[in-house]
């Protein structure tokens, strides 16, 4: 992921060993750092090699005595895991053994006791930490109110939890103002956040989990009623290290970004790989939608990776007010997508607490949401 200056600023390393005291100690140890994020699990876990989840950027792998090394599955295991950086750990172990530490392709190796800050200054040296696999990260920005952005975003969302392992996608609702994205699911967020908002640093990895909302077993909610964080001075600090403890914990994160000139409105369409623009075919919407195009090129860069999308079209086949050749003159570089007006099927997920696609997966409306969907979230990253 790229948001804010990094990417993400607390890198997960997996760490191995048959004792969990050790393991307790390493997390202590990385906690402590403040820039890792521990995964703990035995030494079998390690041995089943690499699973669907975003690998780890870097290994810490007890052998013990050096009896794992002589184990038959180790070098099928090593190959699974690629090119992820093994620090290895062990008590003291014949030199026969040690040697076999070249199967591992160990870019390391300390001896117990251990110190933390030669632990620290191993895993720096693998450091592969830091390129941990990115999240995907998806943003909708509304043009107008009641454009429809939240809707959208959380369509994409679970479109791509859909296809996804549990756990692995969530939608991060940044318009604190009201809190849309848990308020049409019919989630709401009861933690008292106040403390955390005011001292960001206080967040970390355990923390998120509890103030994590879900929608079943694929698809996390971050969605807080707090209006008074949009423009405090500790929100942009707040925001982008939530952004980075979710998409740390998740492969992939839609962000539903409010139009208001926050403090954190430039780190964020900087740093996602593909940005919605989402506008009604009216004027108004219209005028505001070039605005917030702009804004967002200018913060990119470039325009790649971002994408108008006109939200509750009807367009007919002659007499159209606005047409879509006008749209088309009006956004000139790129494609513009358009998806149809469903008042009725809008009204009845909203008030049902689902998803117009829980409803009605063969209506224009979500037909053409999932059109673009397929179309532009399946390309690769662009950055």
């Amino acid at each position: 992921m790229k948001l804010s200056v990094s990417r993400p600023v607390r890198a997960a390393i997996a760490v191995y060993s048959a004792d969990r005291g050790l393991r307790d100690t390493i997390a202590g140890y990385l906690g402590g750092a403040g820039s890792y994020q521990a995964m703990l699990a035995d030494t079998d876990a390690f041995l089943s090699g690499r699973t669907s989840q975003p690998a780890p950027a870097a290994i810490i792998l007890d052998v013990g005595d050096g009896s794992l090394l002589e184990d038959t599955r180790l070098q099928a295991a090593r190959e699974r895991w690629g090119a992820v950086p093994i620090v290895a750990i062990s008590q003291d172990m014949s030199p026969d053994r040690a040697r076999q530490l070249v199967r591992l392709r160990a870019v390391d190796w300390l001896q117990q006791p251990l110190d933390a800050k030669e632990l620290l200054a191993a895993l720096t040296h693998a450091s592969g930490a830091g390129r941990a696999e990115p999240s995907k990260v998806v943003t909708f920005v509304s043009a107008s109110g009641g454009a429809g952005a939240t809707t959208l975003a959380l369509m994409a969302a679970q479109h791509l939890a859909d296809k996804a392992a549990p756990g692995e996608t969530c939608v991060v609702d940044l318009d604190f103002q009201q809190a849309n994205c848990g308020a049409y699911l019919n989630l709401v967020n009861e933690f008292d956040l106040s403390g955390i908002a005011a001292q960001p640093e206080r967040l970390d990895s355990e923390l998120l989990d509890t103030i994590k909302l879900e929608r079943g077993p694929r698809l996390a909610l971050y969605s807080f009623d707090r209006p008074e964080l949009s423009f405090a001075a500790s929100g942009r600090a707040f925001v982008l290290r939530l952004l980075d403890l979710a998409a740390l914990a998740h492969r992939q994160t839609v962000i539903d970004l409010p139009r208001l000139e926050t403090p954190w409105f430039g780190d964020v369409v900087r740093g996602s790989d593909i940005v919605f623009v989402v506008f009604e075919l009216n004027i108004p919407s219209l005028r505001q939608a070039r605005h917030v195009l702009q804004r967002v090129r200018e913060a990119r860069d470039n325009g790649d990776g971002v994408f108008p999308i006109a939200n509750k079209t009807t367009f007919k086949l002659i007499g159209n007010p606005i047409s879509r050749k006008d749209v088309a003159r009006i956004f000139t570089s790129g494609a513009v997508f358009s998806v149809a007006r469903d008042d009725a099927l809008a009204a009845d997920a909203l008030n049902r607490g689902v998803l117009p696609s829980d409803i009605s997966k063969h209506s224009r409306l979500v037909k053409e949401a999932e059109h673009v969907f397929s179309t532009v979230l399946a390309r690769e990253r662009t950055g």
